[in-house]
C-alpha cells in the first residue's frame, strides 16, 4: 500500500448496461432486442513506436483518464406454426388418433461496429523497419493488457436462420386410454450470413436430427 495505485497498480473500472425487452408482434411472432454496452476506464496507456537506432521497439506510458466503450446491437424473432392431420381409421386403423407436427422458424440479426478504426483511438500502428531493411506496418493498442481488455478487431453483422421441426402423435391404448409418442423430437437445420465478411459471407449449413423412441435417446449431426 505504499505504492502510488495509479502507477503502480494493474487497475481499471468497467460498466456493462445489457438492455433487452420482448414483445409480441401480430398476435404471433415474439421479437427480442438486445442492447448491450461496456465501459472501461483505465489511468494509463502505453504508446508504442520503433527505434531505428536501436532497432527495437519503444514504449511510452501516459498517465490521465481513459475510456474505452464499446457496444453491440440484436433483435431475434420466432414463432411456432402448428399442424393437425387426423388419419383416415379405414387406411391406418382406429389406433392413430392424431398426429401434430410443430415448426418454429427464428431469425436474428446482430451488428457491431469496427473499433479498430482510427476514430475510436484503441488499435493504432507504427512503421518497422528491420535490419535487412524491410518495412512492416505493426498494429497494437495502447490498452493491451489492461485489466479489461479492449473491443477486438473487425466489424460484426450477421444473420441467423433456424428451423426446428418436432412431429409427435397419439395412440389409443388397449384400455382406450390415449397416450402421446415422438416420431421426430427434432429435426432442424441452422444458417448465417456475415455481412462484414468480403468473402464467403455464408456460414455451412448444420442440420440435426433427435430421436426419443421409448427410452432411447438418438442424436445426428450434419454439416
Amino acid at each position: 500500500f505504499q505504492q502510488n495505485i495509479f502507477k503502480d497498480w494493474r487497475n481499471g473500472v468497467k460498466h456493462t448496461i445489457p438492455v433487452s425487452a420482448t414483445f409480441t408482434a401480430f398476435k404471433y411472432i415474439n421479437i427480442t432486442p438486445s442492447f448491450n454496452y461496456t465501459e472501461r476506464w483505465y489511468t494509463h496507456k502505453i504508446e508504442r513506436s520503433w527505434d531505428e537506432e536501436r532497432m527495437r521497439e519503444r514504449q511510452d506510458t501516459t498517465y490521465g483518464f481513459n475510456r474505452v466503450y464499446n457496444y453491440n446491437l440484436a433483435i431475434s424473432a420466432n414463432t411456432k406454426l402448428y399442424g393437425f392431420y387426423k388419419p383416415n381409421p379405414k387406411v391406418f386403423g382406429d389406433k392413430l388418433q392424431m398426429v401434430r407436427h410443430v415448426f418454429t422458424p427464428a431469425i436474428s440479426f446482430s451488428y457491431a461496429p469496427d473499433f479498430s478504426d482510427e476514430k475510436w483511438g484503441y488499435w493504432e500502428t507504427y512503421t518497422k523497419t528491420d535490419e535487412e531493411g524491410n518495412v512492416s506496418l505493426v498494429s497494437y493498442s495502447p490498452y493491451a493488457g489492461s485489466l479489461y481488455g479492449v473491443p477486438s478487431k473487425g466489424k460484426t453483422g450477421a444473420i441467423n436462420f433456424d428451423i426446428s421441426n418436432n412431429i409427435e402423435a397419439k395412440i389409443k391404448n388397449r384400455d382406450d386410454s390415449i397416450k402421446k409418442i415422438s416420431i421426430i423430437d427434432e429435426l432442424g437445420a441452422s444458417l448465417s450470413y456475415n455481412m462484414a465478411a468480403k468473402r464467403q459471407p455464408w456460414s455451412n449449413l448444420s442440420t440435426r436430427l433427435r430421436l426419443k423412441w421409448g427410452k432411447t435417446t438418438f442424436n445426428m449431426n450434419a454439416v
